[in-house]
């Protein structure tokens, strides 16, 4: 039995469509097809069910990716058996948010280069929902966000790494913050309030701070980090951000840090499936000394290292 017709039946139950297969296992829809109708013969039963309107399996198809998803980790786990020194090689999918750009992302690139040059690292960068629903679709190896991620609760499939804590403050320019004491709800009812995208959980917080008020805040919601500093740095709002990515603003005093309102950090981790390659293996290693260096460099008070997982 072929594997990659296996494979290519697992996908198409994650994705829900031959088009969006193709796309993933990077081939035709055509391709695609002709696997799954391979397939089917071989078997002696339908495994999709073609007469309804929106793609789905068949009750024997369920039952066949079930299969098909064991037989596929235990032939990973016999070629990572058979091949434990051979060097990490391969293109390893990294899904990040764009905080990870505005910090350690550059060293990363480097130090990959340098130690693992036969790794191709393949970036993308998105929000923290968008990266989900690309790593459920296995469009990703590896994805470095902030926001839980429901299917790793209670179940050994998938390894979750912490790696670091980047504090959230309010950042402005200094007309628009108090001379002397903290921000206030009230003050900042009176002000645009600049964070990530809407369904960002800094967004969440941010507006959670105004729920038993009678003034609807103005908070504006950007998915890109570089809008959220320039808008700051031109002083047309208060933004609720890592002070990390404004360091150099900071220092020059073109932006004021002020107290106010708390709100929670946010925890950076790296999540993979538990079976991968030795190159997405090494790289997940190699992003934890790259958040580590980059947390005891800068200091404390711009990002803290996190305890990583027990083994």
């Amino acid at each position: 039995m072929n594997t990659k017709f296996l494979e290519t039946l697992v996908v198409l139950s994650r994705v829900g469509s031959f088009r969006e297969t193709a796309q993933v296992m990077i081939t035709t829809q055509a391709a695609i097809s002709q696997r799954i109708a391979a397939l089917e013969e071989e078997l002696g039963a339908d495994l999709v069910d073609r007469s309804a309107r929106r793609l789905t399996l068949t009750q024997v198809g369920e039952q066949v990716v079930r299969q098909a998803e064991r037989m596929l980790a235990l032939e990973r786990e016999l070629k990572l058996s058979t091949r434990p020194d051979a060097p990490a090689a391969g293109r390893v999918r990294i899904g990040a948010i764009e905080s990870v750009v505005h910090t350690w992302l550059s060293p990363l690139i480097r130090q990959l280069a340098e130690r693992y040059p036969q790794i191709n690292p393949d970036i993308t960068v998105d929000t923290a929902r968008n990266l989900q629903d690309q790593f459920r679709l296995r469009k990703l190896d590896l994805m470095i966000q902030n926001d839980p991620f429901a299917e790793a609760i209670g179940t050994l499939d998938y390894r979750v790494t912490p790696l670091c804590e980047f504090p959230l403050r309010w950042v402005a320019r200094p007309e628009l913050l108090p001379a002397r004491g903290r921000l206030t709800v009230e003050a900042l009812e009176r002000v645009p309030l600049l964070t990530f995208s809407k369904t960002s959980s800094p967004q969440a917080h941010v507006r959670a701070l105004f729920v038993d008020r009678d003034t609807e805040p103005r908070v504006c919601s950007f998915p890109s980090v570089e809008s959220i500093i320039q808008l700051a740095s031109d002083g047309y709002g208060i933004a609720a951000i890592p002070p990390v990515f404004v360091r150099q603003q900071l220092e020059q005093g073109l932006l004021w840090q002020c107290e106010g309102p708390p709100l929670p950090s946010m925890f950076i981790t790296s999540i993979s499936e538990s079976r991968v390659s030795t190159a997405v293996r090494e790289t997940a290693g190699l992003v934890r000394e790259v958040v580590t260096d980059f947390c005891e460099r800068v200091g404390a008070d711009w990002a803290r290292p996190l305890a990583s997982e027990a083994p």
